[in-house]
């Protein structure tokens, strides 16, 4: 079975069992609801690009096509992986790409024909390892640390800043920057061989590193965006309805895997464990693991939020150094549309219970 790891490959993988239906769905809604917003899709066969196939990044592509939400919609969707996401939407190979949050403003803001629609995630967890005899930063002097996967990520400047103000100012122990990949599995391994001394990990590393003895000193949740739906100009023009209609099957899919909410144990754990068996996903780690954020939803938002305070905290945070608006780089009307649909609103993430790492 495949690994529930965060890791690089370039095979393209399908949703399973994906069934075109009729373009006009009938979803539930009370009499008093608004009436549906989107059209029929114009374009009913989707591709999804993320950067690495992993449950963290497309499971809720699958509880989507699982549970009807897609059908509902009259869609259907591949994911394949890419390199580069707004590269592939941008050439017209993907309709959809998910990309980090600054990568996607830094693509649109350098004139690159694409548009960010909605986050994919509205949280960022900032969860960091060392090795047991690391007690305090200056432990670090002189040794490899991983920040980021690749050189260039901005993601880096974010797991700087977190870690500095929490009292682990790594930057000014001399410590040398490692770059194993762009996988949290390569970071794990480099990692459990003793060739680095500190990395951010992810909840399917936590077993490995618990199990090596690793020290947790920095652990929390920002309510920062992460990763950004992004669409080519051009394909947004031709597909309003088939963009708010995805947004909003991965909003009752994101519904679906946060119920009954964050920071309670996950009512559909059984559910969603058995959709991402069915895609031959290895979910012993998330299967043993009795915590609220087994399913690692802590990440997502409902509404799939983004908006000026998000785009602030990434221009900021990621130091992107961009004079472009949250106007210039995203269009947020089939999200908003998609929202007021489901009864929601474009509120940013709240603060929500973080648990310690260490615990289990």
């Amino acid at each position: 079975m495949r690994p529930l790891t965060r890791r690089q490959v370039v095979t393209p993988l399908a949703i399973a069992g994906a069934l075109t239906v009729a373009a006009v769905p009938v979803l539930a809604q009370s009499p008093s609801a608004p009436a549906d917003p989107f059209g029929p899709a114009e374009k009913t066969a989707l591709t999804v690009a993320i950067p690495f196939p992993d449950i963290v990044m497309f499971g809720r592509g699958y509880i989507a096509d699982a549970e009807g939400y897609f059908a509902d919609e009259g869609i259907t969707v591949e994911v394949t992986t890419a390199d580069d996401p707004v590269a592939a939407v941008a050439s017209g190979s993907a309709d959809i790409g998910v990309q980090s949050a600054g990568a996607a403003i830094l693509a649109a803001a350098e004139g690159v024909p694409v548009q960010v629609i909605g986050s994919h995630s509205c949280r960022q967890s900032f969860n960091f390892a060392v090795q047991p005899e690391i007690t305090s930063a200056a432990d670090l002097a002189g040794k490899d640390i991983v920040l980021a996967g690749t050189a260039g990520d901005p993601a880096q400047f974010e797991r700087e800043k977190v870690l500095r103000e929490a009292g682990w100012d790594v930057m000014a122990q001399g410590v040398n920057l490692a770059y194993p990949g762009p996988g949290s599995d390569s970071w794990r391994q480099f990692f459990l061989e003793d060739r680095i001394a500190l990395m951010p990990f992810y909840e399917d590393d936590r077993p490995a590193l618990v199990e090596d003895g690793a020290s947790f000193p920095v652990s929390e949740v920002r309510p920062w965006p992460n990763d950004s739906y992004v669409v080519s100009n051009d394909w947004l023009a031709q597909n309003p309805n088939a963009a708010g209609r995805f947004l909003r099957a991965m909003m009752r899919a994101t519904q679906f895997l946060d119920a009954p909410g964050l920071g309670e144990l996950p009512a559909n754990k059984d559910r969603v464990l058995e959709i991402y068996a069915a895609q031959d996903v290895d979910t012993s780690v998330q299967a043993n693991n009795p915590g609220v954020y087994s399913l690692q939803s802590y990440n997502y938002c409902p509404n799939l939020y983004y908006g000026q305070e998000g785009f602030d905290a990434t221009v900021a945070n990621q130091q992107l150094g961009v004079t472009a608006t949250l106007d210039d780089v995203a269009d947020l009307t089939a999200l908003q549309a998609a929202q007021a649909s489901l009864g929601l609103t474009n509120d940013p993430p709240a603060d929500i219970p973080w648990p310690d790492p260490a615990a289990g």
